[in-house]
């Protein structure tokens, strides 16, 4: 390895935050890769890493990607080939940090809850940032216009289909202006429609039925709404299925949970709003798994 590409990998390693006895181990490694794996001791002599750091220090980088563990006795190291090192190591780093930003969540959702708790004047929000509930129509609304028009990205929504959408969809401006709005602003909007349906088999003619209301489901929001898949950032899809727990997805970042009133199904009775980034992507990575692999058009 020439100087120049050795002083280059050596900037990259510590920008990835690797101190530098991890540093010169993962180097010296590199040297020795053509020879006969080195043990523990050997490494501490021709790195200058002190014999007692030195296991700490071959473990956190087995941990990060860099270094193969050969079982033997004594145990022996060889590095990973370098470019591929590299690539372990910055997917080591998006997990911790994946890992870091969602214990400051939990953090700060707990510190808000003893804040609004508390009889504390300092300055804050009017109402809860982190995690919220509300419920029944007036409240709730109030919800979803606010985080649909502070979406930079995108919006996904689990949505269902009663026996009643069909006539209380054309009274939806509250809701779906707002997304349209949103679409002019470059936001990807999708809506995943169910029909609420639990029992199997589903029937042929069921499914022609469900066929038949979600082609009528699109037509009332293009025409009463100016919704379509022709609208770029737009569209929608269903399946035969209950989606157990209704939620939506807003900017890969906060679900809004959905509880149906038992006496009036049609409607939404409480939702809890959650900022959380890592269930946000899990339940993001589950909807896609189902609107690519499942939904219908």
């Amino acid at each position: 390895m020439t100087k120049d590409l050795l002083n280059e990998l050596k900037e990259f390693l510590n920008d990835a935050n690797l101190n530098t006895y991890e540093i010169n181990t993962f180097i010296m490694l590199l040297g020795a890769s053509k020879g006969s794996p080195p043990t523990a001791r050997e490494i501490s002599s021709e790195s200058g890493v002190p014999i007692g750091r030195i296991y700490e220090i071959l473990e956190d980088l087995h941990s990060k990607g860099l270094v193969e563990i050969i079982e033997s006795r004594p145990k022996k190291y060889r590095s990973i080939p370098v470019n591929e090192a590299l690539n372990n190591l910055i997917s080591y780093q998006l997990k911790e940090n994946k890992r870091k930003v969602g214990y400051l969540y939990d953090r700060a959702k707990l510190f808000e809850s003893e804040l609004f708790e508390s009889d504390s004047s300092v300055f804050k929000t009017s109402s809860r940032l982190f995690w919220s509930t509300a419920y029944d129509f007036q409240s709730i609304m109030p919800v979803y216009i606010k985080n649909i028009t502070d979406t930079k990205e995108e919006l996904l929504f689990n949505e269902y289909i009663t026996s009643t959408t069909i006539k209380i969809i054309p009274y939806g401006k509250f809701f779906y202006d707002p997304l349209r709005e949103a679409l002019n602003r470059g936001i990807s909007v999708k809506i995943l429609w169910n029909f609420q349906l639990d029992h199997r088999p589903i029937t042929q003619e069921t499914k022609d039925g469900n066929a038949e209301t979600f082609l009528e489901l699109s037509k009332i929001l293009k025409e009463h709404f100016q919704l379509s898949k022709d609208h770029p950032g737009f569209d929608t899809r269903y399946i035969h299925r209950r989606i157990p727990t209704l939620h939506d997805i807003f900017d890969k970042k906060r679900v809004i949970f959905k509880i149906q009133d038992p006496l009036k199904p049609y409607r939404v009775f409480s939702i809890m709003n959650v900022v959380d980034p890592i269930l946000a992507e899990k339940l993001r990575d589950n909807f896609l798994a189902v609107w690519n692999l499942e939904a219908l058009r």
